[in-house]
């Protein structure tokens, strides 16, 4: 026996999706119109570390595309084939940009070992001229985007690709000035690997994040136990909370399917529908699907799935 709790959508987009998206299309036309300068300007001084950079911004570029896309993808409502909407794109798209981005850090790499094998004649001032207009765009879009809703894996992801390109520009900067000082080349691909480093950290935890939302593992902040737990002190009418199971479809819809036992006068659409509200307001669980079940036999809340 199941109910409908008191609000039950399967589309909780939030006024905030438009704003995102708008900040997103603005970053990646800003990104779009400079990351071919800094390609080809890196080409023409020497720097690795300048060409990787200015690559960087292609692939950010794309993924801004991306991530705009999964923006839009998600407004779609439920219908009969999709019926929990289409906000599970966001994720996904989060999934496709953290990869991606860890797929440039191993090129960025490869390309660093390579220059250290054989090393170049770098134009260190131009070089500085070059990373100090990509820092100033890089600083603008990265304002851009940490202005939007940064609780959005997506937006976060979008975010720390060009946390890594402002991150990336600063080191460029560092490495221009000491090679124009000193033509000590070997800096170039030493700060290559260095942004590496920062950046692989956090596609990493994205591509984890992310991840772990398409294989419905429990959100983080939700214990199954403590739950059942809960519901057992809250409703001393339940004597076991057991066979939970804890997803998300999207961030901020958060999915439940359990049994509970209590006596045959609890078994009715009131306390299925008084249990739903509870775990919506105390659990930020939007959607439950409860089974009531007769016998007084006390079940431990550990028989979780």
């Amino acid at each position: 026996m199941d109910v409908q709790p008191v609000s039950h959508h399967h589309n909780h987009i939030g006024g905030n999706h438009d704003h995102n998206k708008r900040k997103v299309m603005i970053a990646a036309i800003i990104t779009a119109t400079y990351m071919l300068v800094e390609i080809i300007g890196g080409l023409w001084v020497n720097s690795i570390a300048l060409v990787a950079d200015g690559v960087h911004m292609l692939t950010d570029a794309l993924a801004l595309a991306v991530a705009w896309w999964g923006f839009h993808i998600s407004q779609k409502p439920a219908n009969e084939r999709m019926t929990f909407g289409y906000q599970r794109v966001q994720i996904l798209t989060a999934f496709v940009n953290g990869f991606t981005l860890l797929l440039i850090v191993g090129g960025i790499v490869v390309m660093a070992i390579h220059r250290f094998l054989e090393p170049q004649e770098i134009m260190g001032k131009e070089m500085f001229i070059i990373a100090v207009i990509g820092l100033l765009n890089n600083l603008v879009v990265f304002w851009i985007l940490h202005s939007g809703d940064q609780h959005n894996m997506n937006m976060r992801g979008a975010t720390l690709h060009f946390l890594g390109d402002t991150l990336g520009s600063v080191a460029v900067i560092a490495g221009a000035i000491l090679i124009y000082y000193t033509d000590w080349t070997p800096i170039d691909p030493i700060l290559s690997l260095l942004i590496s480093v920062i950046i692989g950290v956090g596609a990493y935890r994205l591509v984890r994040e992310s991840g772990h939302v398409l294989l419905e593992g429990v959100p983080a902040g939700y214990e199954i136990k403590a739950i059942a737990e809960d519901l057992e002190r809250h409703f001393d009418y339940l004597t076991a909370v057991h066979h939970i199971h804890l997803w998300a479809i999207a961030e901020d819809q958060v999915m439940m399917t359990l049994h509970a036992k209590t006596d045959l006068q609890h078994i009715n659409d009131e306390v299925m529908g008084e249990i739903k509200r509870y775990l919506l307001e105390a659990h930020k669980v939007h959607h439950v699907t409860l089974q009531l079940e007769s016998g007084w036999e006390k079940v431990s809340s550990a028989e979780i799935a």
